[in-house]
């Protein structure tokens, strides 16, 4: 008896695959080459379902791919459909739930974390902004405060970290600007300096813009909050913030920067064996990396400016899965308790049957090695969303002119830019690192 538990743990290393982060890497591998169009196809080869409980995974996946291919009606339809099936994916499933305890995770449906599901927003709002379609991306961009709402809601005195967006209220307050709606920019705005300074801050490493200082004054001048005004001049003096924004004379490009891909999940295991049983407990990591530095500029109409980070996707998925890591373990902790119960009741079964205890002991540790090979980690995530946002602010005259972006010494050309008088043109662009 004393060899068996030796047979369980190789059997226990055999089974330990690649998971999704393994199957998708070749798909990111060539987004990370600028092949979007070769990583949809490969997508549709890999992607392990496509129609069951993967299906919201597969068509976020496919709906980010698509905008970097810069096919929108492919992207959008995808999208789509992931939000309103994200929607339907309400309550508790009973079937799912019993399964995963005999199983592991994967026997239940693919939900998303929090920052994924408001990703999605993100997306189709970055779609429509491209095309010009202002009013259509602030729904989007809406659509992110009640999601925050329920998903604190749901969790109750155990909130996430993750309790609102800096980086979409900064977006939200470019939409509204580029909408002539001032006041309800210069709200989004304050809004997103207190996210700033507090949670981003404290949470993932990411201070205020400095940019954002020019922007709140500003628009504190535009709307006549003469209070705020002199409150926020005395807090950055030396800031220019006149000759910024589009206004009389001038229009704006908004470069938005999403920058490589976020890190894929790993496993970490735990097994445990005595000489009648292998248990095993299975939780999904990040690997804790440095942030990558970036530097970035955007040249257009003779004026070249620098690219400022607005989101560190890295970081929101890493206190995402912190957060839940108490969960995740307690739900394996009560697996392994089913799963020893089953062991045990086969072990009783076996020797009623047999009359003999060692084969009673034979089953139980049989069964108990099924269980422990079929726990996994899950490691389903999106992983085609970058692991970073920057965003690039050029004030320029009315004109169509052509536009470079500049990444660690890189530079790409891009197709010229209409910039009408007073008005905003958006360009999204993504670039590995």
């Amino acid at each position: 008896m004393r060899v068996l538990p030796v047979s369980a743990l190789l059997a226990l290393t055999l089974a330990c695959a690649t998971g999704y982060t393994g199957v998708v890497r070749p798909v990111v591998d060539m987004l990370e080459h600028e092949r979007p169009e070769a990583a949809m196809e490969r997508l549709r080869e890999v992607f392990p379902d496509t129609a069951g409980n993967d299906r919201l995974l597969y068509l976020m996946e496919l709906g980010n791919l698509a905008r970097y291919a810069g096919n929108l009606p492919v992207s959008r339809a995808a999208l789509l459909r992931a939000e309103a099936l994200s929607d339907q994916q309400r309550g508790v499933r009973m079937g799912q739930e019993a399964a995963s305890m005999l199983t592991g995770e994967l026997a239940r449906e693919f939900r998303g974390a929090d920052y994924e599901k408001v990703f999605i927003n993100y997306a189709l709002a970055a779609g429509y902004a491209s095309e010009g379609n202002l009013e259509e991306a602030l729904v989007e961009a809406r659509r992110v405060n009640q999601k925050l709402r329920e998903f604190n809601d749901e969790y109750g005195e155990n909130p996430n970290r993750y309790i609102d967006d800096a980086f979409v209220r900064y977006f939200m307050g470019v939409l509204y600007e580029a909408g002539g709606e001032p006041s309800d920019a210069l709200i989004s705005y304050r809004m997103a300096l207190r996210l700033y300074e507090g949670d981003y801050s404290g949470n993932y490493g990411v201070p205020p813009p400095e940019r954002l200082g020019a922007d709140l004054l500003r628009l504190a001048s535009e709307t006549g909050f003469q209070s705020l005004q002199s409150e926020l001049e005395l807090r950055w003096p030396d800031t220019d913030w006149e000759n910024t924004g589009p206004g009389r004379g001038f229009g704006e490009i908004v470069v938005v920067l999403e920058a490589g891909s976020i890190s894929g999940r790993y496993e970490k295991n735990h097994t445990i064996t005595t000489k009648d049983r292998v248990f095993r407990v299975c939780l999904p990591a990040i690997p804790e990396l440095p942030r990558r530095p970036v530097a970035a500029s955007a040249f257009a109409a003779g004026n070249r400016t620098g690219f400022f980070l607005v989101q560190d996707m890295n970081a929101l998925a890493r206190a995402n899965l912190e957060d839940h890591a108490a969960r995740d373990l307690a739900r394996a902790a009560a697996r392994v308790l089913v799963k020893a119960g089953v062991s045990q009741l086969g072990e009783e079964l076996a020797e009623r049957a047999s009359d003999d205890s060692r084969v009673g002991d034979t089953v139980g540790l049989i069964l108990s090695i099924v269980g422990a090979v079929s726990d996994r980690a899950d490691l389903r995530a999106w992983l085609t969303i970058p692991a970073q946002i920057h965003m690039a602010r050029l004030r320029v005259p009315p004109g169509t002119w052509p536009l470079t972006v500049t990444v660690n010494g890189v530079t790409t050309d891009h197709a010229p830019v209409e910039v009408r008088d007073g008005e905003t043109a958006f360009v999204f662009v993504r670039r590995p690192l």
